[in-house]
């Protein structure tokens, strides 16, 4: 019953996009889920910017659905939910793309850039996606397969990281387009700001006083909240104060739990699990601690920034295209040593900490604002037929 009823849905948004008008151009776009996540609020941001007069796009999921499927239908684009083997969807998608008359395509994603190969022969403008340092996020069974295949379907390549943009150039040598681009984060009026920090202080018992860590994200063993946790207890012994790690189990927390109770951080500690508005619990945070080993753009690290609340980030991904170390907040290598210092200096020196979170806002506010860097994406879907 369930099966027939998103069958039911899939092919009643995927008639309307075939009935709407004929000035817009057919454009199919592919992620791998709809579960919380950084890359699935950039789609959203991505298709909220969409020319509904110039596009016409129907957005296609080869995983799970989950909380962006509501929000994303809300603005009226159809989403359907590819089912069976690789391979099955695979010709599913094919067979959509073929009825929807799409001659562009848009994987959001590094491991559904392969669905690019199902449309050979179509005369399809393919562009691939890659949102992570190189093909890290790809599965380590048959990496050098799904490397291959991340490629081989597709013509022009976008990553959201200058290091991930040198890595996928020379391995694409001359035959793809590879460009930059960074996320996009909508900077949040200084009223809203204030009221989010101030509702969440207050849910989470806090003083004004009470210095706040936070750390957003997964808890993942590619996320090390264990280091983050190594880095609140060396703080701990000089100053006080809280910390939170907000995120959803992805098989790390066990581990990272006992770590917290080795350390006797129990009562400094707290985990919250899944925010479905994360950005709203961090305007309530101090110092924000990124202690991933791998990312790409950081989505939480923006978010951040956009609130005003200063960052401290192992060096990862492209987080040195965002974060303007001593200025707009602080980079460390892996060594929680170095990471407690900075997040120390911040939990001490209320005024370096407001002048860094207050540098770091007005960077977001010059460089990541939705209205040109959505622009920019669109604008590699045209091609010179287009025109």
């Amino acid at each position: 019953m369930v099966a027939e009823e998103m069958a039911r849905v899939n092919n009643s948004g995927f008639e309307r996009a075939l009935s709407c008008t004929a000035h817009a151009r057919p454009i199919a776009i592919i992620i791998g889920q709809f579960k919380h996540g950084g890359s699935e609020r950039q789609l959203y941001t991505f298709l909220t910017y969409c020319d509904r007069n110039r596009w016409n796009p129907v957005v296609y999921v080869s995983g799970e659905l989950g909380y962006w499927d509501e929000p994303i239908r809300k603005l009226n684009i159809p989403v359907v939910l590819l089912r069976g083997s690789p391979l099955a969807k695979m010709r599913q998608f094919r067979k959509h793309c073929v009825a929807q008359g799409a001659k562009h395509f848009f994987s959001w994603s590094s491991y559904t850039n392969a669905y690019g190969l199902s449309l050979i022969g179509l005369n399809v403008h393919c562009i691939g996606s890659f949102r992570n340092t190189g093909f890290t996020d790809l599965p380590s069974r048959w990496r050098w397969l799904w490397s291959w295949a991340s490629m081989a379907g597709i013509s022009t390549a976008v990553c959201n990281s200058r290091r991930t943009q040198i890595e996928i150039s020379e391995r694409s040598a001359l035959t793809k387009k590879v460009v930059y681009i960074p996320n996009a984060i909508q900077v949040l009026p200084s009223d809203k700001l204030r009221a989010y920090r101030e509702a969440w202080r207050q849910k989470l018992g806090l003083s004004e006083t009470d210095v706040l860590v936070l750390g957003v994200g997964r808890v993942e063993p590619a996320k090390n909240f264990s280091r983050f946790v190594d880095v609140v207890h060396q703080v701990v012994q000089h100053v006080p104060v809280k910390a939170i790690i907000a995120g959803g189990d992805q098989g790390d927390q066990q581990n990272v739990q006992a770590h917290v109770d080795d350390l006797g951080l129990r009562d400094t500690v707290d985990f919250l699990g899944l925010i479905p508005e994360a950005r709203e619990l961090i305007c309530a945070a101090d110092v924000f601690l990124l202690s991933s080993d791998r990312e790409g753009m950081p989505n939480v690290v923006l978010e951040a920034m956009a609130a005003g609340v200063p960052c401290v980030s192992t060096k990862v991904g492209s987080i040195g295209d965002v974060i303007e170390h001593g200025t707009t907040g602080f980079i460390a290598e892996m060594d929680v040593q170095q990471l407690a210092q900075y997040v120390h200096r911040l939990a001490i020196d209320p005024t370096l900490s407001k002048a860094v979170g207050k540098h770091a806002r007005a960077a977001i506010e010059r460089n990541f604002q939705p209205e040109h860097i959505v622009s920019e994406l669109w604008a590699l879907c045209e091609t010179p037929s287009d025109h």
